[in-house]
């Protein structure tokens, strides 16, 4: 009886340890952060280097916003994916002027320990926006007020699907003169679903912005993706759905707008496998729960996908499509979007992917024509004007 009073107690303390979370009941979204405020917003990512046309995408984005991605910006490149892949990401990032740094390792502590150091680096009066690099943070009207009140936004994912279930190849961005509403990634990922906090059942919380100090001046740091602590104390937490912010003085959670996230494209097949694997390692040498957890979840939603010949992509299983229609877990699209969109086509007996073809090595004693110039490309991703 003594024992079942204290782990009461404890468990207790540790939930009000936490401030309680208000919810912001408002349409209106800001669409870009004043100068005055925006001088204290700075930007940070954690970015996979085969991930570079997503890259402008969001960078486009976080900068119409209003964030000074050249002075107040950092990102880690994650290279996994060889050279070639490298540069392109590194043509994005030169453009738009960011400081980078190129990672050679990848995991969940990785990214942590460099968003908890840029974090610690910032001035007590500074605020971070630290999303993943397929995750499009949107803001209310109301979080200027919450600066001025040191409070902490949130936010729940939304993920983003292609109108035919596949997981199509992200079309980049045209020239600026090339706009129109069909260049977007909302076009090209219409759905809006409720795939990782429903069919997948994994923690869908995240901070969008997060003050430097609380109200007694403590540095916040980042436990995981989804929760922060206050001061140097350790510690750990008792649920994976759990959204903390422990031992903080004074600050009040504010639950936003959704965020977006456009996590289901072509690329994402391999980014799956490669995490995978990664996680696979790291369960075979430390054994840890929490490693093991990883991979039960990259290994199930990696089964969600199935290769379709017909479209040469993947494509969302006949299986995890019933349940995502099913149990609602997808918005209907409004009857004029549906109009904008081709019939999808499925395949009811898919096969294995096919293995890529290993890229052929030039002779050395034949001597490679000259390609052809037909005139310098149009840029893909220009910086606004």
């Amino acid at each position: 009886m003594k024992h079942c009073l204290l782990l009461a107690a404890a468990a207790y303390a540790y939930n009000a340890s936490t401030p309680p979370t208000k919810i912001i009941k408002s349409n209106c979204t800001l669409q870009r952060f004043p100068p005055i405020y925006a001088n204290r917003v700075h930007f940070f990512s954690f970015v996979a280097a085969d991930l570079y046309h997503l890259l402008g995408h969001a960078l486009r984005y976080y900068r119409h916003l209003g964030l000074d991605l050249k002075n107040q910006g950092r990102i880690f490149v994650h290279n996994a994916s060889g050279p070639v892949a490298l540069e392109k990401t590194l043509v994005y990032l030169r453009r738009y002027e960011i400081t980078y740094r190129v990672s050679n390792e990848w995991s969940s502590q990785t990214k942590r320990e460099a968003a908890n150091q840029f974090l610690l680096s910032l001035p007590n009066d500074a605020w971070l926006v630290y999303p993943d690099l397929d995750e499009f943070f949107a803001f209310p009207c109301e979080v200027l007020n919450i600066m001025d009140q040191g409070g902490l936004l949130s936010g729940q994912m939304v993920d983003r699907v292609a109108y035919d279930w596949h997981l199509n190849s992200l079309r980049p961005l045209p020239r600026a003169a090339k706009m129109n509403n069909r260049s977007s990634i909302d076009y090209q990922f219409p759905r809006s679903c409720r795939l990782t906090g429903g069919l997948l059942d994994t923690n869908v919380n995240k901070y969008t912005l997060v003050p430097a100090v609380d109200a007694a001046g403590k540095r916040l740091r980042y436990i995981n993706a989804h929760s922060v602590a206050c001061g140097t104390q350790r510690r750990n937490l008792r649920h994976v759905h759990a959204q903390r912010a422990n031992d903080c003085h004074g600050v009040t959670i504010y639950r936003g707008p959704a965020v977006a996230h456009y996590g289901f494209t072509k690329i994402t097949i391999p980014v799956l496998e490669r995490k995978l694997a990664t996680y696979k390692a790291l369960a075979r040498t430390s054994g840890e729960l929490r490693h093991r957890d990883a991979v039960e979840h990259y290994r199930k939603l990696r089964d969600s996908f199935e290769y379709c010949p017909l479209t040469k992509s993947f494509q969302f299983t006949r299986k995890a499509r019933r349940l995502l229609q099913r149990r609602r877990y997808c918005d209907p699209l409004p009857p004029h979007l549906e109009r904008d969109y081709a019939p999808s086509r499925f395949c009811f007996e898919p096969t294995k992917a096919p293995r890529p073809r290993p890229t052929p090595r030039p002779s050395v004693m034949r001597k490679a024509k000259a390609p052809r110039v037909l005139g310098r490309p149009d840029d893909d991703d220009p910086p606004d004007d």
